[in-house]
């Protein structure tokens, strides 16, 4: 089922229910008040023949000069003083409304003495009238909102109905295509705003994906010719030259270490998803981090002041450990690590880096010229940090540069 149809059935469904209810209940509130009005007059009768006394209209009745022919029905102590219908002695137990001779009558049973009836088949005939126009006009309701439901669904969903067929005629390495707003002013536009917005996301990471395989295909080439290049030293000459094999063992081990350091990074990456994160103690955590690197590079490095930050303990091991790398590789000593409540400050004072590759010592990739590394260190910090929610700043000049890692304000 299309969903103008849905929309259509569905709206009719409502207008049923809704005008039905209107209807019927109009239709008996009529009906009451035309019920109620007769059985206050039939009581008001009841009230002046009281009044005058029920003997001196019985006297009337039976011929006296001046009798007027009364317009109701009237029995009193089971005898029928008033007939003008013909009906003779009616058996009435309750206040009823009677069918007689194919006409309609309404008694009233005041007390267990009078009972007074009139004929209603003029109210009952404008009552069924009625009820016929009601059903008409039900009827023909429900058609008119059926009709009216689908061709302005139908118009409204044509705008969809060809979104979804070029949506089928897209081909999946289409990535530029983009959809022309119909400028409906509904939420076909936002879907349409929604969607090409989807589209440009999904281009810009494919385009990043293809990016980050050309570059690890590059990446990785250098380091298996190496290897390769040194198998095959090792092959001709490392049995018989002690330094050739003590050179060749000495790169294929960098050369792993950097290809392994590589594939770390590879996953971390890959790895895009929200990590939990705990209040962590900085101070011991730092200072294992910096034992790490003093044993790897025979470098000092100060640790000033202790704090806490909400982080995760392994990517934020992480993120400390590359900017350390960073700083011994491309920077100078005093190498320093200051922390504070929800701050960690990695500094060096090597030459600084410039303004122009201060804008893009971020992305993925990215070398200097000085740059012995795969470009991803940086890249993977600034990706573990927005994970983990902590902002990380770079201030860096002429002998000075500082990594500022933020948490967030409690």
């Amino acid at each position: 089922m299309s969903l103008s149809s849905k929309i259509t059935y569905i709206t009719t469904l409502i207008v049923a229910l809704v005008l039905s209810i209107v209807l019927i209940t109009f239709y008996f509130s009529i009906r009451n008040i035309a019920i109620a009005s007769i059985r206050d007059d039939l009581l008001e009768a009841i009230k002046i023949l009281n009044s005058q006394g029920l003997m001196r209209e019985m006297m009337l009745m039976k011929g006296m000069p001046g009798q007027r022919q009364k317009d109701f029905y009237l029995k009193y102590d089971g005898i029928v003083l008033f007939d003008p219908y013909e009906l003779g002695n009616i058996l009435v137990e309750k206040n009823e409304i009677k069918k007689i001779e194919g006409r309609t009558y309404y008694f009233l049973k005041v007390n267990n003495n009078v009972v007074i009836g009139k004929d209603i088949t003029p109210t009952i005939i404008f009552l069924d009238n009625l009820k016929k126009r009601f059903i008409f006009l039900y009827i023909i309701s429900l058609i008119l909102t059926s009709l009216l439901t689908y061709f302005i669904t139908r118009n409204s969903m044509k705008h969809l109905k060809s979104f979804v067929n070029e949506l089928e005629n897209i081909k999946g390495n289409d990535l530029g295509f983009r959809f022309i707003k119909p400028n409906t002013n509904d939420e076909i536009d936002e879907l349409v705003e929604k969607f090409n917005e989807l589209m440009d996301r999904v281009e810009k990471n494919y385009k990043l994906q293809e990016e980050f395989v050309s570059n690890v295909s590059h990446e990785l080439k250098t380091p298996i010719a190496n290897l390769i290049g040194y198998s095959e030293m090792l092959k001709r000459w490392g049995h018989k030259d002690k330094s050739i094999l003590e050179e060749s063992i000495e790169s294929i081990r960098e050369t792993a270490n950097k290809m392994k350091e590589l594939i770390d990074n590879m996953l971390i990456l890959s790895k895009n998803y929200q990590i939990d994160t705990k209040q962590l103690e900085l101070r011991p955590l730092v200072e294992k981090i910096v034992k790490q690197k003093e044993e790897q590079h025979g470098q000092n490095i100060s640790i000033i002041g202790n704090g806490t930050i909400n982080a995760n303990e392994e990517a934020l091991e992480r993120v400390i450990s590359n900017l350390l790398e960073n700083a011994i590789l491309h920077g100078k000593a005093p190498y320093e690590v200051i922390l504070s409540e929800n701050k960690i400050e990695v500094i060096d004072h090597g030459p600084g880096i410039s303004k122009e590759e201060q804008e893009k010592i971020f992305e993925r990739f990215f070398k200097s010229r000085s740059s012995k590394g795969h470009g991803l260190g940086l890249f993977l910090v600034k990706q573990l940090c927005e994970q983990m929610n902590l902002k990380i700043n770079l201030e860096s000049e002429s002998g000075y540069t500082k990594f500022v890692i933020k948490g967030a304000q409690k």
